[in-house]
């Protein structure tokens, strides 16, 4: 009866019991990683895999942060770029109005009217540049993205600060001296503004460059993340289906091997 007759320790219901054991604990692992979605979720599943997974995680993480800061920098640098473009405009205006002052054919009245337009553009153009935002790029910072790139400029800043209306920098209404004098630093400063759109889009550009790279980088540690801890649901279903089939007949077999020493009784 070999085994069968030793009824103190039976063998037979210890091996069914330990084989039961080891499929529980494939079968509760095989939940987790159709639950998570992943083969590995924690140190002891894999330890090389877990801290090369938890270091591309981070590597992720920050290749999305600097992304997001290189958006806000463009939005900020887009926001500037679409004030000086409109201070272009006005420019534009003037160096039109205070040309059309030019002319011998223009009365003095007329040349008032206009000196009143320019002065109204003037305090536009002032009001644009001191709303808040275009004057920070004149102020000096070093925008995420562009470490070795000094946005500090007075190029604009000091240009339009000749406009003021005190009868020699904009003045139309005086000699011919003066009207000239006023064309040519309407013009300047027109000069200045279009150089630094120039400068703001060199910078926009370098940043959407940098931008796509990143993400172009993330989508890559991505995928090296998912070939190392992504799950495999099909083939995980797949082994949580045999596990579960494994664990209905080791419940069966260890009911078995633990009622076979009672065969002993017929013995007595």
């Amino acid at each position: 009866m070999g085994d069968l007759a030793r009824v103190n320790t039976n063998i037979a219901a210890l091996h069914s019991f330990q084989t039961l054991t080891d499929i529980n604990t494939r079968l509760v692992k095989a939940q987790e990683h159709i639950s998570t979605g992943k083969i590995v979720n924690k140190a002891s599943d894999s330890p090389s895999d877990y801290y090369i997974s938890k270091t591309l995680e981070r590597s992720i993480n920050s290749t999305q942060r600097k992304n997001d800061n290189i958006e806000r920098g463009i939005n900020f640098l887009q926001t500037n770029d679409s004030q000086l473009a409109q201070v272009a405009n006005i420019l534009i205006e003037m160096s039109d109005l205070a040309n059309q002052a030019n002319s011998i054919a223009v009365t003095s009245a007329e040349k008032q009217a206009i000196q009143q337009d320019l002065e109204q553009l003037r305090l536009e153009v002032e009001t644009i540049l001191e709303s808040g935002v275009s004057m920070k790029l004149y102020t000096g910072f070093t925008l995420a993205g562009l470490e070795n790139v000094s946005l500090t400029g007075n190029l604009t800043q000091s240009a339009l600060s000749t406009l003021t209306i005190d009868g020699t920098n904009v003045n139309v209404t005086g000699s011919q001296s003066d009207l000239d004098t006023t064309i040519t630093n309407i013009d300047n400063a027109l000069d200045v503004v279009l150089r630094d759109e120039e400068r703001l889009g060199s910078y926009i550009r370098r940043l959407e460059v940098e931008y796509d790279v990143n993400e172009v980088e993330g989508l890559n540690q991505k995928a090296s993340l998912s070939s190392i801890q992504d799950a495999d649901l099909a083939e995980e279903q797949l082994e949580l289906t045999k596990l579960s089939i494994l664990q209905q007949s080791s419940l069966s077999m260890l009911a078995q091997a633990n009622s076979a020493p009672q065969s002993v009784m017929m013995l007595f």
